[in-house]
């Protein structure tokens, strides 16, 4: 995309879809799991995204807030998920299924909530089956109780990715 090979911009289309792909702040998120039409490589193809974004929004937290997510199912697939990569919580709200908890199954909703312990730049993604791979995954950047000893004019969030059209 950096070199200009694309055709058009990477993002899920739809006007809805370049809405999505900001930043949510705060303690209490709303995110669902959903499947949107992407066109990566001149052939449509369904992405897994998160309130109809891929890469799903950059989710910015505070250390010490307490922050809640309610993670709805509206996939096809028969049970979802996200982990908080890198991200210290209680193991049921790490959000693998099989380990951490059972996941969410088609048409619920599960509520993670928990305290947030560190700063830093960490990313969220999907465990189960293929979701990941298919656009369910985005940034997170938590920041520092604090305050950061130096200064900056602007921060850049870079999160790198694949995709393919094979199944």
């Amino acid at each position: 995309a950096g070199l200009g090979l694309w055709r058009g911009n990477a993002w899920a289309q739809g006007a809805t879809a370049r809405q999505a792909t900001g930043v949510l702040s705060g303690t209490d998120f709303d995110l669902s799991l959903g499947e949107t039409l992407v066109d990566f490589t001149g052939a449509p193809r369904i992405a897994h995204t998160v309130n109809g974004s891929l890469p799903a929004p950059i989710l910015r937290w505070k250390e010490g807030d307490t922050v809640t997510l309610r993670a709805a199912h509206r996939l096809r697939d028969d049970y979802a998920s996200i982990h908080w990569h890198g991200i210290l919580l209680p193991a049921n709200m790490d959000g693998v299924p099989g380990l951490s908890f059972s996941g969410i199954a088609p048409g619920e909703t599960y509520v993670y909530r928990f305290r947030v312990k560190q700063g830093g730049t960490y990313w969220y993604h999907s465990h189960s089956a293929f979701q990941e791979q298919l656009g369910l995954y985005g940034a997170l950047i938590i920041e520092p109780r604090e305050p950061e000893p130096f200064r900056y004019d602007r921060e850049h969030v870079v999160l790198l990715s694949d995709w393919t059209d094979e199944d």
